[in-house]
């Protein structure tokens, strides 16, 4: 790996990491789904796939649940978050690769946010030995809310942030 695609992965890693960090102190934003959260993190995951590409996608994903389960003290979180994060993530990829046309980075986030609740009440059923089908469609509910909201914030970041940033000026590629 060369020292700057090393330097944005670990850039792209903190900045995830510390919205996850906030976001965890935080109380739920939802009160119709209990646990929801806006999944700020994912801001970064999805602005690291269109800049960085999807390996580093990837790598950032892991790193951020890895650390923020570490340091929020809750290694369990990883049964809930990697599963999760792997499958909105490799859908995200998936629209992005085939559908950007067709899809806005609007669209790419809340199919990525419907995943990623979809998949963890999937996760807690079976954790629990309970079906918990009945919190899916709050679940997914609030899957709108914070899907458009990253979507639309991760476009913001990416039409202003200066190409400069992530742009290698040998390669003419990002």
């Amino acid at each position: 790996m060369r020292t700057k695609r090393i330097t944005r992965i670990a850039l792209f890693t903190a900045a995830a990491l510390l919205l996850n960090l906030v976001e965890s102190m935080l109380p739920s934003l939802f009160p119709f789904a209990p646990g929801a959260k806006m999944g700020l993190s994912n801001l970064v995951t999805l602005v690291a796939l269109v800049i960085l590409g999807y390996a580093d996608a990837y790598l950032i994903l892991a790193l951020r649940c890895l650390l923020g389960s570490i340091f929020a003290g809750n290694l369990s979180a990883l049964l809930y978050s990697v599963p999760a994060g792997v499958s909105s993530l490799t859908v995200q990829i998936l629209l992005y690769h085939f559908l950007f046309r067709f899809v806005s980075l609007m669209g790419i986030s809340f199919a990525g946010a419907l995943t990623h609740n979809a998949v963890q009440v999937g996760v807690a059923s079976l954790t629990v030995h309970t079906n918990l089908a009945a919190m899916l469609p709050f679940m997914l509910l609030a899957s709108i809310i914070a899907g458009v909201f990253v979507g639309i914030t991760a476009f913001l970041v990416i039409k202003y942030l200066p190409k400069s940033v992530y742009i290698d000026k040998n390669r003419q590629t990002a």
